[in-house]
């Protein structure tokens, strides 16, 4: 009898050691995994030494394919992100202790992507936290939303086949705590037999769905709100679907001498650092694509603080007036929002990609 109580204690023991370490790894390794990597496009500049690093020669542009290693570790970073900054030091000294490994040198290397920085922005950080290894400038978020807009820091262990197709085969979402956690993992997954790893079908990062933080309702009011910044009256306004699923405001409006169409888009996006809230705002334009207001919904900065009523007007003497048919180029000098330059970049980010969206009304006749 006591040897049966004996033995259950000690299985009940091991069961809930297992279920620990399960959770743990759980939480180190909570989306990706055996997910294909994206055979993403770079363009340098990249030094000589870079070029030696990765294996790559002189040249315009290169796949993540072409980087020479058995395993790539990828960092991706937003250079205004704190959490990013505080990083630096710990994958710099990374970096060091695998260069210094000669189980690890040539078969591990370290890139960073930088989503929505422009290649200055990368140079300065790179200086400023005296980086060894590339990082890539990706200021239109396009690696960033081709990995599924995850929030940053965000590190991906990446195995390469022969071919040179990477797996994802870890991830950590957040501040990495160590180096010598980070080179555990490195060590761990290098043993990972990839024959065995059947490739799975989903997105390497899938984020909650983003929910404005007012009611339908207010947001028709907030709507209605940028288009009569126009100097008109609004006579009627409603919310259409395109073909696609994507929603629209359009209002007719009175300016007592003609009547015109107006369009009122909100903009969501993802919060690309992992301390930083959502970001949601409405932009409205006129039939020939020019902003005609900005209106907040959700705009934060550090320590989620709202932006304040200046903050709201520099936005707009930077976007009011202008064409959503033109490039909207961030440039941190002029378009930053003390405290909020992460958020600015997706702002200028969505009207940027705002051309989409006239594109779309004008092609299913809303536009003429």
């Amino acid at each position: 009898m006591l040897s049966r109580i004996l033995i259950s204690a000690f299985c009940a023991f091991f069961l809930s050691i297992f279920l620990f370490f399960s959770s743990s790894l759980g939480e180190t390794k909570p989306m990706g995994f055996a997910i294909p990597f994206p055979n993403l496009t770079f363009t340098p500049p990249l030094t000589k030494e870079e070029q030696t690093y990765l294996g790559i020669p002189k040249k315009a542009k290169f796949s993540f394919r072409e980087i020479k290693g058995d395993l790539i570790l990828v960092e991706l970073i937003s250079t205004y992100c704190v959490n990013c900054q505080r990083q630096a030091p710990i994958f710099t000294e990374l970096y060091s202790s695998i260069e210094k490994d000669p189980k690890l040198k040539g078969k591990v290397k370290m890139i960073g992507i930088a989503a929505g920085n422009n290649p200055g922005e990368v140079e300065t950080f790179k200086k400023a936290h005296q980086i060894p290894y590339p990082i890539f400038s990706d200021p239109k978020f396009d690696a960033h939303m081709a990995l599924g807009g995850p929030r940053t820091p965000f590190t991906l262990w990446v195995r390469k086949d022969a071919q040179g197709n990477g797996m994802v085969v870890s991830t950590h979402l957040g501040l990495t705590e160590s180096a010598e956690k980070v080179l555990a993992e490195t060590r761990a997954v290098l043993q990972y037999n990839l024959a065995l790893l059947k490739p799975k079908k989903g997105a390497i990062y899938e984020g909650d769905a983003l929910k404005p933080p007012l009611p339908e309702e207010e947001l028709l009011k907030r709507a209605r709100k940028g288009m009569e910044a126009s100097g008109g009256k609004v006579l009627q306004i409603e919310k259409i679907t395109l073909k696609d699923g994507d929603s629209v405001y359009v209002g007719k409006v009175d300016f007592e001498t003609r009547q015109e169409n107006l369009f009122s888009k909100l903009a969501s996006r993802r919060a690309v650092c992992d301390v930083c809230h959502d970001t949601f705002f409405i932009y409205t334009f006129d039939a020939k694509g020019i902003v005609v207001d900005i209106v907040p919904v959700q705009l934060t900065k550090i320590d989620n603080l709202h932006w304040t009523d200046e903050d709201i007007k520099k936005l707009k003497s930077r976007t009011v007036g202008k064409s959503i048919l033109k490039p909207f180029t961030f440039d941190a000098k002029v378009d930053s929002v003390s405290g909020a330059t992460i958020t600015a970049v997706l702002i200028f980010d969505s009207l940027d990609k705002a051309k989409e969206i006239f594109e779309k009304l004008k092609k299913e006749g809303y536009v003429r």
